[in-house]
């Protein structure tokens, strides 16, 4: 009697279709709470701040990349093609995505548990809450991993056709998420999508042997690193860092296979409990398919770390920001791991025979990241800038111009937020010029001289300065109203000038 009222009592602390059902709904909670409460990211507000153009889009107020690292300049937006731009529309395409992303697990035979796992990854819930696309992303990459193995059938060989097909709509789906990404001409992206289908079919006719789960990962995550480096060599982007600041992008490097590999990968996305039986099980697999698998995810991840080891290095350079506290401050790109969510759960099933999140390595896994899960939904993003712009919008007139002094970490990106809060910004013909506070943006301001790749500020009649950043000697004719950012956002006092006399604050 005594021990059915302690099984009876034990059940009731922890059933596990009760514990997955509501872990599911605090899931869902948490993201529609992060949609709900949070501002966009500053990537979805430069996203949102493009303009139609007469063959694609460019941002209004200038690259947020400059070609003077104290300076923005107006005139000078590379045009994207309309294909890889949502402005108006990032969150609705974010939410598409997340939707798309559940059904895509659900289809490939995962439960609710697996769904409740990649609902509650901290990086995602911080992703959909600003408006980012990381489920789009991964669920193009699970469905490009689904038309793959669509093709293999090992028991009945299927025609050649089919499997070329197969190939190069697999190769697209990745190479769309660069795309999208990258905002880049689909077009140019020709001569990579060939490589990539001869790189398929040769995987195709490559030998039983050569796809031992275990050496292909390896072999996969060193040929994703050296993809990237050698784009570096050949001069392509940001990736030129490899040559130019060969020994920053080394010391990021090791930085980034943890970040991305292990905080983002074995803990985000909850695979530790799993990752030493897998990896020896891994060992003496001989299923061709696994194999495969574990070829893409080692590639994927490889190129993925080293691309935000370049990421980090030459931002770094452009910013003149403090290294290598750079990395801590951008330590969210690595989030773009949790693109290989699905093909990585794939894996764990595979190898295993099971993905079983009820085991208490996987539980205790999944309640380590529940904190940052709650802190994920819970507090959004909020900044200071919105206020400072509504006194702008209420302010302004038609065709003024304004001058945003902010350090050059993210400051275009900060810049592009008050292109959001000022109300018909782009019908009321309004201007957002941004300078570092040691580029001498007051001798430019009253020199009406017009420095080399930067805009004109001889208009500017609005000038607003981050906290901590005083003018010392305004001239006069120039009126001044303040604000306050709240402690979240670093606190301190903002600072809104103008020409005009009457400032209506807020």
């Amino acid at each position: 009697m005594d021990e059915e009222s302690t099984s009876a009592e034990s059940a009731s602390l922890y059933n596990p279709k009760r514990f997955w059902h509501r872990l599911f709904l605090l899931a869902i909670i948490l993201n529609l709470a992060a949609i709900f409460s949070s501002d966009l990211g500053l990537d979805a507000h430069v996203e949102g701040a493009y303009v139609e153009t007469e063959n694609g889009w460019e941002l209004d107020w200038g690259d947020v990349r400059t070609d003077d690292p104290l300076a923005s300049n107006p005139s000078d937006a590379k045009e994207v093609p309309a294909s890889s731009v949502t402005p108006g529309s990032v969150m609705p395409f974010a939410i598409i995505g997340l939707l798309i992303a559940i059904i895509t697990v659900n289809r490939m035979g995962f439960g609710k548990e697996s769904i409740t796992v990649l609902l509650m990854n901290p990086a995602l819930i911080f992703s959909i809450g600003r408006g980012y696309s990381e489920y789009t992303y991964l669920a193009m990459i699970g469905i490009a991993w689904a038309i793959w193995k669509m093709s293999r059938n090992y028991d009945s060989e299927r025609n050649a056709f089919a499997r070329i097909t197969a190939i190069g709509l697999s190769a697209i789906l990745v190479l769309w998420v660069l795309v999208l990404k990258w905002k880049i001409e689909p077009f140019t992206l020709v001569i990579p999508l060939l490589a990539l289908i001869g790189v398929g079919m040769f995987i195709d006719r490559a030998p039983n042997h050569w796809f031992n789960p275990q050496r292909a990962m390896v072999g996969g995550f060193g040929f994703g690193l050296l993809s990237i480096v050698s784009l570096g060599l050949l001069g392509y982007g940001s990736f030129t860092v490899v040559t130019t600041d060969t020994a920053r992008f080394i010391q990021a490097l090791p930085i980034s296979i943890f970040g991305v590999i292990i905080v983002y990968g074995m803990v985000g996305m909850v695979l530790w409990p799993f990752a030493k039986r897998t990896w020896t099980n891994m060992a003496t697999s001989e299923d061709r398919l696994t194999g495969e698998l574990a070829l893409f995810i080692g590639t994927m991840a490889g190129a993925i770390v080293a691309y935000v080891a370049c990421l980090w290095t030459y931002e770094s350079i452009l910013w003149d920001s403090e290294w290598p506290w750079h990395m801590w401050t951008m330590g969210n790109n690595g989030r773009y791991i949790t693109i290989l969510a699905i093909p990585s759960y794939l894996l764990i099933k595979r190898v295993n025979d099971d993905l079983d999140w009820t085991e208490r390595k996987a539980i205790i896994g999944v309640l380590l990241i529940l904190p940052i899960s709650l802190a994920a939904g819970l507090h959004g993003q909020t900044y200071w800038t919105d206020d400072a712009a509504e006194i702008l919008s209420n302010n302004m007139i038609d065709g003024e111009e304004f001058v945003f002094v902010h350090d050059a970490t993210l400051g275009m990106h900060y810049l592009y937020t008050f292109h959001t809060y000022i109300e018909d910004v782009n019908e009321r013909n309004i201007t957002g010029h941004w300078r570092s506070p040691d580029s001498g943006w007051e001798f430019e301001l009253f020199s009406e001289e017009i420095m080399q790749n930067r805009g004109d500020l001889s208009a500017v009649e609005w000038i607003v300065l981050s906290p901590g950043i005083e003018w010392d000697a305004p001239p006069e004719g120039w009126y001044q109203t303040t604000g306050n950012a709240d402690f979240m956002n670093g606190g301190g006092e903002w600072q809104v000038w103008s020409t005009h006399s009457q400032i209506d604050a807020l």
